[in-house]
């Protein structure tokens, strides 16, 4: 049997559950192949991988979080209140340049990558988070290419007409 090829879909990204698991740095990557997604976790020493076949797959779920709104409103404060005390301090304009440039940098790109998110993977068994999809963009970027081969192995719902549904319910 041949090895089946994986397509990269999202670089690794940090997942934190709680302050001990931060401490193992765990990460988490999504690959993607001809009947299924791969979900790597790998914390340390030890990798744990989870197929999500698209035959198995029930849904998507994107669910937007105030993450973006909470650091942009952090990283503000902080570029506020530290050009407002090296403004007082009398320091020079060089000086204030840099201190923005530094705290606002991060600002920017908090902003770049817009809205912030979760994405569960809904099986029959399960509800998988998948970490590496935290931002709206890149979760329907992946989804947009995940989608039609989910759709080529389990087919399509059949339209309902509404008006047939409302005649039968008439007799």
């Amino acid at each position: 049997m041949a090895e089946p090829t994986y397509k990269r879909l999202t670089w690794s990204r940090t997942r934190r559950k709680s302050a001990i698991t931060a401490l193992r740095a765990p990460r988490q990557s999504l690959w993607l192949t001809h009947d299924h997604l791969l979900s790597i976790d790998s914390a340390s020493f030890a990798e744990e991988y989870k197929r999500f076949y698209f035959r198995d797959i029930q849904a998507f779920f994107i669910c937007p979080n105030s993450r973006m709104a909470i650091w942009n409103g952090i990283l503000s404060a902080v570029l506020i209140m530290h050009l407002l005390v090296f403004g007082w301090m009398g320091a020079s304009f060089t000086v204030l340049a840099i201190v923005a440039a530094v705290l606002g940098i991060p600002l920017i790109i908090n902003n770049i990558f817009g809205p912030a998110c979760r994405v569960y993977v809904r099986t029959s068994v399960q509800v998988e988070e998948l970490p590496s999809l935290s931002r709206i963009k890149r979760a329907q970027r992946v989804l947009d290419k995940v989608r039609p081969l989910v759709i080529a192995v389990q087919g399509t719902l059949p339209a309902e007409n509404p008006q047939e549904a409302t005649e039968e319910q008439m007799q």
